[in-house]
């Protein structure tokens, strides 16, 4: 599941993604974030990993696609999560972006905030 948390004054959007991510997720959540990129215009992210379990290959294919046609619109992005695969992961998407991704350990999710705020 996939769900939109937050969006401070800052301009740093929070998601959560919880479980194993589907093709319905994301059908769910890009038109909510398609409308918050063109109401807000560039964004920043915190996205937190909560019992992750990865993401179906449909749901992946959304993202590429929905990345691909925004990916001038991302800012700095934090990731929370618990285990080094996520770790892994966020090393490995951010040779895609022209943006600093950095990933956070849950224990340190307050020093991610920051991080992304500034």
């Amino acid at each position: 599941m996939l769900t939109i948390d937050n969006l401070n004054d800052n301009k740093v959007l929070e998601i959560s993604a919880k479980g194993k991510l589907t093709k319905d997720d994301y059908e769910i959540i890009l038109p909510q974030l398609e409308n918050l990129l063109d109401k807000h215009g560039k964004l920043r992210f915190l996205i937190k990993l909560e019992d992750f379990k990865g993401i179906e290959a449909e749901a992946l294919w959304e993202e590429i696609e929905f990345d691909r046609e925004h990916m001038d619109e991302y800012g700095k992005t934090a990731v929370v999560g618990d285990s080094s695969w996520e770790d892994w992961g966020t090393k490995i998407s951010s040779l895609f972006f022209d943006t600093e991704m950095k990933y956070f350990d849950r224990s340190h999710e307050e020093q991610a905030r920051n991080w992304v705020n500034n």
